[in-house]
């Protein structure tokens, strides 16, 4: 186990679930969300991640973003 508290590679950690990410609207998501965590004074880990992304998937209106949330969180469980 690494003591630096980095994952051995980086497509282990966050940036290598969304790596593939390319639309642009799933960027700013992301961004925002990555936002919001740290004005919490929050880590940005998985799960803080994953708990916004389906709190803003319950609260979407519109269909188009629901459907890039809905990606989004497939992406965190892909390997």
């Amino acid at each position: 186990m690494r003591q630096d508290g980095f994952p051995p590679d980086r497509q282990a950690g966050l940036s290598g679930c969304f790596s593939r990410v390319t639309h642009p609207r799933q960027t700013e998501i992301l961004g925002a969300i990555a936002m919001e965590i740290l004005r919490q004074d929050r880590k940005i880990t998985r799960i803080n991640v994953c708990l916004k992304l389906i709190a803003r998937l319950d609260a979407a209106g519109d269909e188009a973003d629901a459907g890039h949330l809905r990606e989004l969180i497939g992406m965190l469980f892909r390997k």
